[in-house]
C-alpha cells in the first residue's frame, strides 16, 4: 500500500493506507438520528460517527426509495476508483466506506443531511500524529455525490473544531480525485471531476480523466488533513435540483477515512551502510464477538455455517470457534475455516474483519478476509445486507451474485438416544414458586395433574412418585400443601442448618419465595430420594432464579450455576416452566434463556406459558415421560478444520 509519486505534492512521498472498519456498523432505526456510535479506525482506537440534519430540513423516510446508512467493506465503488490518475501508485487490501441514500423525492427545494466525526478516540500516534485528534496524515474521502451536470449537484461543506475548541479552518488541505471509474451499464458512469474550494467539496463541470463527457456523479476523492489537530469534522450535504428538474433522484454516497503511514523515499543509489527500514506494523484483524452472558471461563464456542446459490444448493461451508478467557475479557477468535470450489480454503490467517452479534435485536455476521486463490483478492460476506457475499478481484465478484450467507448455527456432536423399555422408578418433586403472581398456575396444575398422571402412565410406564412443594409458602384447595423447607425438614429428616432457601420476610417483597435456584439445590441435596429411581424437579416460577425480578442479573446466573452443577453431580433432571409475567419483551426473552439453559444443561425439558394454553395435561405428560431411563451416546464436534474439509 504505498504511493510513489503525487502530481499534487511537491516532492515524492511514499504512504501506506489503512482505512477504518465499519463492518459493525448499521442504522438501528429512527432512533440513531443525532446518536454517536463508534468504528474502528484500524490503527487500535475507534472514530465516532452521527447522522443528523440541519435545521429547518425533516429526516429521511429510508422506506421511500433510500438505504439506511451500513458499513460497506471492500466498497466497490471506491475499490474500482481507488489508484486512478492523481492517486496512481496508491494501493489498499480493503477500501471501505460508510453508504448510504437519501430517500427518491426532494422534501423542498433541496435535500439535506449531516456527518460528524469525533475523533477523541483516535490514535493518531500511530501514524506520526497526536491521539485524540485528526492530522496530516489523515485523510477523508467521499464518493458518488451529484456533479450537477444533468439532474442534481451535490455541496459539501466541511466545517470542525480543532483540539482547543476554536473552528477548524480547511484551508490547508489537499485533494487527491480518485479519477474515471470502469464503464457501467446504461452509458453514465460516477467519473465527475471533484472540486474543494474554501471547504466546499463540489462536482464540477468538467469529467474526471478518462471520464465521460454526460456523466453525473463523482467518483471517490481523498482530502488529506493538514497537521492543525481536529478533533471534530461536520460536514453538510446539501443536494439541489438541477433547474426545474424533479424527478426523483438518490443520492448515493459513500464516506471513507484513511490513515497514512509514511514511508523514507527509495534512494536512487543503494549505499552499503543503510541499514534497510523497518516495513510498517501489520495491522492486527478486527475482531468483535457479543458473546451471550452466562459461559463459564475459559470455555470455547464452536459455529458453523454455509454459503447457498440462488437454487438453495450448498456452495460453501464453514466454521469458527472462540474461547472465553478465563481471566475476563473480549471473546478470542481461536479457530477459523470456509472453504468452496471458487476461492477453496480460507483461514484464520486470511481474516481481515470479523463481526459476530448474537443478540436477537441486533443479530449479525460478517467477515472480509483475503483469499488464496488465483483472481480473488478478497471475499466480503454478510447476512444482513443485499450483497451477502462478494469475492473482489479477477471474475471473483461474477461467480458470487446472489449467493447468501446464512447466520450460524451452534456446532454439535452426533447424538444417539435409546429409551429403555423396563419400568422405572422416577421420583418427581415440582416446586412452584408461591408468588401471588403464581396462584392461576397452581390451580391450573392442580386441576390437571390426575389426569396427566394417568395418561403420562399410560404412554410412559412407570414407578411414579409426584409431591409438591412451595418456596416458603403453600397454596390453599391444590396439592401444594407443603413448603419445601417443612418438607425437608419434617419429612425427609434434613439439617435446617444445612439448607441454602432463606426464610419468608428476610427478603424485600416476596424474595425469599421466588429463590428458585436455591429450592431446587435444596430439594436435590436433601429430598429423600428412592435409591435407583430416576431423579427430576420440575421448577415453577415467572421471575428470575435468586429472589426474583424481571432483570437477570449476575448474581441470578450464579445461582442457576450452583443449581446446574447440584444437578449434575446428583443425577437430577431439571425441567422448568416460566409462566405469564409483567416483564417487557427483552427482560422475557432473557428469563426464557435462563430457565431453558437450567433445563438442557441437566437433560430436562423447558416450558413456557404459550406450551400450557393447550392445558397443563400434555405438558405434565412431558415432563414424566422425559423423566423416564434412556442412555445417550455422543460424538464429540470434531473440529473446524475436519468440519469444512470432510465431504
Amino acid at each position: 500500500m504505498s504511493q510513489t509519486s503525487n502530481p499534487q505534492s511537491s516532492s515524492v512521498e511514499a504512504l501506506d493506507l489503512v482505512f477504518w472498519d465499519p463492518s459493525g456498523y448499521r442504522w438501528n432505526g429512527s432512533g440513531d438520528w443525532n446518536q454517536w456510535r463508534y468504528v474502528p479506525d484500524g490503527l487500535g482506537g475507534e472514530i465516532g460517527i452521527r447522522f443528523g440534519v440541519s435545521s429547518g430540513f425533516g429526516t429521511f423516510d429510508w422506506n421511500n426509495g433510500g438505504v439506511a446508512p451500513h458499513g460497506s467493506i471492500n466498497d466497490g465503488t471506491g475499490a474500482a476508483s481507488f489508484g486512478k490518475n492523481e492517486q496512481a501508485g496508491l494501493a489498499s487490501t480493503s477500501v471501505n466506506a460508510i453508504r448510504m441514500q437519501a430517500n427518491r423525492q426532494f422534501t423542498s427545494a433541496q435535500n439535506n443531511f449531516t456527518v460528524e466525526l469525533d475523533f477523541s478516540r483516535y490514535k493518531g500516534s500511530k501514524v506520526g500524529g497526536k491521539d485524540g485528534v485528526a492530522g496530516a496524515n489523515t485523510l477523508i474521502g467521499v464518493s458518488d455525490i451529484y456533479a450537477g451536470l444533468t439532474y442534481a449537484k451535490t455541496v459539501l461543506t466541511i466545517t470542525g473544531k480543532l483540539a482547543d475548541g476554536s473552528a477548524a479552518s480547511p484551508k490547508g488541505w489537499k485533494l487527491l480525485n480518485g479519477g474515471a471509474a470502469p464503464p457501467t451499464a446504461g452509458g453514465n458512469q460516477p467519473s465527475a471531476q471533484l472540486g474543494l474550494a474554501n471547504g466546499v467539496l463540489q462536482g464540477t463541470s468538467q469529467p474526471a480523466p478518462g471520464g465521460m463527457a454526460n456523466s453525473i456523479d463523482t467518483v471517490m476523492g481523498l482530502v488529506r488533513l493538514d497537521a492543525a489537530g481536529y478533533q471534530t469534522l461536520h460536514l453538510r450535504y446539501d443536494i439541489f435540483p438541477v433547474g426545474n428538474n424533479r424527478s426523483p433522484r438518490i443520492d448515493n454516497s459513500g464516506l471513507y477515512v484513511a490513515s497514512a503511514f509514511p514511508r523514507k523515499p527509495a534512494r536512487t543509489e543503494p549505499s552499503k551502510a543503510e541499514e534497510p527500514s523497518t516495513p510498517a506494523t501489520p495491522v492486527k484483524p478486527t475482531v468483535v464477538i457479543k458473546d451471550k452472558p452466562g459461559k463459564r471461563p475459559g470455555a470455547t464456542t464452536s459455529y458453523v455455517f454455509t454459503v447457498k446459490n440462488p437454487d438453495g444448493s450448498i456452495s460453501g461451508k464453514g466454521c469458527f470457534t472462540y474461547e472465553t478467557p478465563a481471566g475476563g475479557g473480549e471473546p478470542k477468535l481461536t479457530a477459523f475455516y470456509y472453504h468452496d470450489k471458487v476461492v477453496g480454503t480460507i483461514k484464520q490467517a486470511n481474516v481481515q474483519t470479523f463481526y459476530f452479534n448474537q443478540d436477537d435485536a441486533d443479530k449479525r455476521f460478517t467477515f472480509v478476509t483475503s483469499a488464496p486463490a488465483k483472481g480473488i483478492c478478497s471475499l466480503t460476506a454478510d447476512n444482513t445486507l443485499p450483497a451477502h457475499l462478494t469475492g473482489i478481484g479477477g471474475e471473483g465478484a461474477q461467480s458470487y451474485l446472489n449467493k447468501t450467507l446464512e447466520f450460524p448455527k451452534l456446532a454439535t456432536g452426533t447424538t444417539v438416544t435409546e429409551e429403555s423399555t423396563s419400568t422405572p422408578a422416577v421420583d418427581l418433586v415440582v416446586v412452584i414458586d408461591s408468588s401471588v403472581s403464581m396462584k392461576d398456575e397452581a390451580d391450573a396444575l392442580n386441576q390437571a395433574v390426575g389426569a396427566a398422571i394417568e395418561a403420562a402412565k399410560t404412554k410412559c410406564p412407570s414407578d411414579l412418585r409426584v409431591t409438591y412443594l412451595g418456596i416458603e409458602g403453600t397454596f390453599k384447595n391444590t396439592r401444594f400443601d407443603t413448603t419445601v423447607k417443612n418438607y425437608l425438614i419434617d419429612i425427609a429428616k434434613a439439617d435446617e442448618a444445612a439448607l441454602r432457601g432463606r426464610k419468608k420476610g428476610t427478603v424485600a417483597g416476596g424474595g425469599a419465595q421466588e429463590d428458585g435456584a436455591r429450592a431446587i439445590e435444596d430439594v436435590i441435596a436433601h429430598y429423600n430420594w428412592r435409591p435407583g429411581a430416576k431423579r427430576a424437579v420440575f421448577f415453577l416460577g415467572d421471575e428470575a432464579f435468586e429472589g426474583g425480578g424481571s432483570d437477570v442479573n449476575q448474581e441470578d446466573i450464579d445461582a442457576a450455576n450452583r443449581a446446574i452443577d447440584a444437578a449434575k453431580k446428583g443425577d437430577v433432571r431439571i425441567h422448568t416452566y416460566l409462566g405469564t409475567s409483567g416483564a417487557k419483551a427483552k427482560q422475557r426473552k432473557a428469563l426464557e434463556d435462563e430457565f431453558a439453559r437450567a433445563a438442557t444443561e441437566t437433560g430436562g425439558k423447558a416450558f413456557t406459558s404459550k406450551d400450557a394454553l393447550n392445558g397443563f395435561q400434555d405438558l405434565l405428560e412431558k415432563v414424566i415421560c422425559g423423566s423416564k431411563s434412556s442412555t445417550t451416546t455422543t460424538t464429540d464436534f470434531c473440529c473446524c478444520q475436519e468440519y469444512v474439509e470432510q465431504a
